[in-house]
């Protein structure tokens, strides 16, 4: 039998009721998930609020874990629910929300910088289930599968909407963001 890594011990404490090991999963875990639902709803309050109830939620639901080592995905999940229903019920519009996360990395050269806001101002066109399906496909490495898991959608959609709206985002590129329509 393998050796438990320190991460999947404290989970594992957590699920058990520890609240210490739980309050330092949120300690681990936080910036994580408040930068997620920052870039998802371009709001620092409103994020700070969902993710309190990410967290809430996710002790709540903590023995329903089934994976240890999987909490971080998990919580990403939880994440992703909690954002879908503040939408569903009306808390944020699809329209006030930007990007769940940006493609490219932070540069110090002007034309990277140019070329990543051209990037924010297209993604920020297009809507909100296209834009979230391309940015938890290109910004956080999730599968189409786990997309459509995650935000609780067919498959078929998901892939819709990234072959979609990546057709809309080279557009709107190739355009210069000149369209506003």
């Amino acid at each position: 039998m393998s050796p438990i890594d320190q991460g999947t011990r404290t989970v594992l404490l957590a699920i058990s009721g520890d609240m210490v090991a739980f309050e330092a999963l949120v300690r681990s875990h936080q910036s994580y998930v408040l930068t997620l639902l920052r870039r998802s709803c371009g709001d620092a309050a409103l994020a700070e609020d969902l993710a309190q109830a990410t967290f809430v939620r996710a002790w709540q639901q903590l023995a329903k874990l089934r994976d240890a080592a999987a909490f971080r995905s998990w919580l990403r999940r939880i994440a992703l629910n909690i954002l879908v229903d503040a939408v569903r019920r009306g808390v944020i519009t699809t329209e006030e929300l930007t990007e769940v996360t940006r493609f490219a990395e932070t540069s110090s050269s002007n034309a990277d910088t140019l070329a990543r806001m051209d990037l924010d101002r297209a993604l920020d066109r297009l809507a909100y289930a296209p834009r979230t399906c391309i940015a938890l496909a290109y910004g956080d490495g999730m599968s189409h599968a786990e997309i459509a898991d995650a935000l609780d959608m067919p498959l078929g959609t998901v892939k819709s909407h990234i072959v979609r709206g990546l057709a809309r985002l080279r557009m709107e590129l190739a355009q210069g963001g000149e369209d506003d329509g």
